[in-house]
């Protein structure tokens, strides 16, 4: 049981790291190419990054079924 928790909390930590990775890269590489005359300035609407979205029902539901299969892959390890 231990040991899921750990990889449980590996696995999260390892999502975070690419999530603030993307968002780094996201943010230098708009700083470096955006000009104040973009088509989606014009429209007034705005681009956010993914991990600044709130999370739908359909982004948990998908978490969830990621940590049960890691746990299930984990008992039949221990199991087997």
């Amino acid at each position: 049981m231990y040991d899921i928790i750990q990889d449980n909390k590996q696995y999260e930590k390892d999502v975070r790291i690419q999530q603030l990775k993307q968002l780094l890269e996201d943010s230098t590489s708009d700083e470096d190419g955006s000009s104040s005359s973009s088509s989606e300035e014009k429209n007034g609407s705005t681009h956010l990054p993914s991990q600044m979205r709130v999370p739908s029902q359909s982004d948990k539901d998908n978490q969830n079924t990621v940590a049960k299969e890691q746990r299930k892959m984990q008992s039949e390890k221990v199991a087997g």
